[in-house]
């Protein structure tokens, strides 16, 4: 079976539904599994769904109700999939409360024909009470198209009438309620953060080289070192291999648990000081353990059902 056919893969027609869109990245669904291991987030969730125990009291951060306000908005993230979820939570979140802007052909100028102005002023007036304002009110250019030129010279007057207004600053109405922060997503870097949080949930008493290298998080270090290998150092080079592998995997584990912080709080991707949680990785292990045992069960009933409306 095609994947682009099972059920829980997106379609791109899931970023656009009437009056809503954003541009497809990979990022929303790292921000997602971001969220599932983020501590300050599964404590909104039970304060919402169970209640905090006394235990769970002491673990508040001091800027708890910024994480409260992000759950609000974005709900649970470990008994659902993620395009469940996109549907459900994420495109009203992070999308464009407007249609998605399109080009509108206005009025048409009759060739061999003086034009008046106010024989226009039913389409302009049309066009701006009407698909403007359902767009958000974006910035526009008006361009008037001769309709005799050929369709590459009009592509390369177009190109260069809209170069001129590339660095203008977009003015509109149009504001999600949570945006991904920065200009350019290292999706790679980010999903080996992910990997290296999971392998350490996995092996909380690994000591940190040995844990980077089972990740392979560093590319120098990691074909180094062999995980499997006793305690014991057998050279020195292997020691200072090991001493620069733990430097490494202690900074990662701090940055990308960072990210999962923040992300809790509504920025992603970002560094952010926030306040510290502990990630209790024995108990992040069985959520995580819980979480993919639910997602194996909802995959095979959504297999199941999709199948029985194929025959």
């Amino acid at each position: 079976m095609k994947e682009q056919l099972l059920p829980w893969y997106l379609r791109s027609a899931d970023f656009y539904k009437p009056n809503w869109h954003t541009r497809p990245t990979i990022g929303f669904e790292l921000l997602f599994e971001f969220l599932r291991l983020s501590p300050s987030y599964e404590l909104a969730r039970k304060a919402s769904m169970e209640g905090l125990s006394t235990a769970d009291q002491l673990l508040l951060p001091p800027d708890f109700e910024q994480v409260k306000n992000t759950y609000q908005l974005l709900g649970d993230v470990q008994k659902i999939l993620f395009r469940q979820w996109w549907i459900a939570r994420g495109l009203s979140t992070f999308g464009n409360p407007y249609a998605r802007p399109k080009l509108h052909a206005v009025a048409q100028l009759a060739g061999g024909k003086d034009i008046s102005a106010e024989t226009l002023v039913g389409n302009f007036e049309s066009y701006l009470a009407g698909a403007r304002h359902e767009e958000g009110l974006v910035d526009s250019v008006l361009i008037a198209v001769p309709l005799g030129l050929r369709q590459s010279e009009i592509r390369r007057q177009m190109s260069a009438i809209l170069t001129a207004y590339s660095g203008h600053e977009q003015n509109s109405r149009q504001s999600p309620l949570i945006k991904l922060q920065g200009k350019r997503l290292r999706s790679k870097v980010l999903f080996n953060g992910l990997r290296l949080l999971w392998f350490k949930a996995a092996k909380p008493q690994w000591e940190h080289w040995r844990l980077g290298a089972k990740s392979r998080f560093s590319v120098t270090y990691s074909k180094e070192l062999n995980p499997a290998n006793p305690r014991r150092v057998v050279s020195t080079l292997e020691s200072y291999d090991r001493e620069m592998m733990t430097k490494i995997t202690n900074r990662a584990l701090k940055k990308f648990e960072s990210i999962a912080e923040n992300a809790a709080r509504g920025r992603f991707p970002s560094q952010d000081p926030v306040h510290p949680v502990d990630f209790q990785y024995p108990f992040l292990a069985k959520r995580i353990q819980r979480k993919n045992t639910w997602e194996q069960e909802e995959k095979a009933r959504l297999l199941a059902a999709f199948r029985s409306r194929r025959h």
